[in-house]
């Protein structure tokens, strides 16, 4: 499998994660607006296994855009593939760009 590739099926994978984690959260919802969850870090660094806190409100911001990926701080893969669009202390959000950013697209299809 080509690295790219298996990038793009890492993301997928960790975004889905990612997804059943807030079903799980907004089900058992605890009514404070400011409780941080812990998510997966969706980034393409292999070895990574980095968990970053959010607010469930913070979260669906990082999903209202299907380019955009969830990452710990400073887990930039490549400047030619990806800008870090927030930088948060506790987070970042990266947004892929040319060829990647179509694959982001078709990712986020289903998020809606």
């Amino acid at each position: 499998m080509r690295t790219a590739e298996r990038v793009g099926k890492n993301e997928a994978l960790f975004r889905e994660v990612n997804e059943r984690i807030r079903e799980l959260n907004e089900v058992f919802d605890s009514g404070s607006p400011a409780e941080l969850t812990d998510f997966v870090c969706e980034c393409s660094l292999e070895d990574c296994h980095d968990y970053v806190q959010l607010t469930l409100g913070e979260y669906r911001d990082v999903r209202a855009h299907s380019m955009r990926f969830l990452v710990a701080p400073g887990h930039l893969w490549t400047p030619d593939a990806e800008d870090a669009v927030t930088r948060r202390e506790r987070y970042w959000i990266v947004e892929k760009k040319g060829a990647r950013a179509d694959g982001a697209a078709e990712l986020g299809a289903d998020d809606a």
